[in-house]
């Protein structure tokens, strides 16, 4: 069993099974419980719920995720420091509610994931490539580009790790 982890907020899980099914889902979030600029958190409860619902009592499951990293101070711009902050406290989150779960997580960096495509940073292009790849995804909207990068990061693991 595979789980392919597109992190944030706005993210999706894809999970591979060994029979050839595969479902997508949306990042479980839940209203953040301080007062602050960022609205949204993961809610990890939902989360473990989520993944003890989806993989099988008897099957481990390996978790693959997008794994960006940011450049603050380097000269290099890559979104605000709280978007920067809000990515790392969700890696962090989806990671120990993973190992919790018994899971072993591995890494995997935009750049490398997106070469075995042909693709740069265009959200467009990644959801195009997913509906083409997985027909059958709920992939209908704009939106669902981080379902369809989830979907991406799996098919990736599976043609690399595995």
């Amino acid at each position: 069993m595979l789980i392919s982890v597109d992190p944030g907020v706005t993210g999706a899980l894809a999970f591979f099974y060994d029979d050839g099914r595969i479902l997508v889902e949306d990042m479980p979030v839940r209203m953040k419980r301080d007062i602050s600029k960022i609205k949204n958190e993961i809610d990890p409860v939902a989360l473990q719920r989520l993944l003890r619902e989806r993989v099988p009592a008897d099957e481990k499951g390996l978790v693959v995720m997008e794994s960006a990293h940011a450049f603050m101070g380097s000269g290099k711009r890559v979104g605000s420091m709280a978007s920067q902050a809000s990515l790392a406290a969700t890696k962090a989150v989806v990671c120990a509610i993973c190992e919790l779960c018994g899971m072993d997580v591995a890494y995997v960096t935009p750049q490398t994931w997106k070469r075995l495509y042909g693709l740069g940073s265009d959200k467009a292009a990644c959801l195009a490539l997913a509906r083409q790849l997985f027909p059958e995804a709920p992939l209908k909207l704009s939106k669902h580009h981080n379902r369809a990068e989830s979907l991406l990061i799996g098919r990736y693991a599976q043609r690399t790790l595995l």
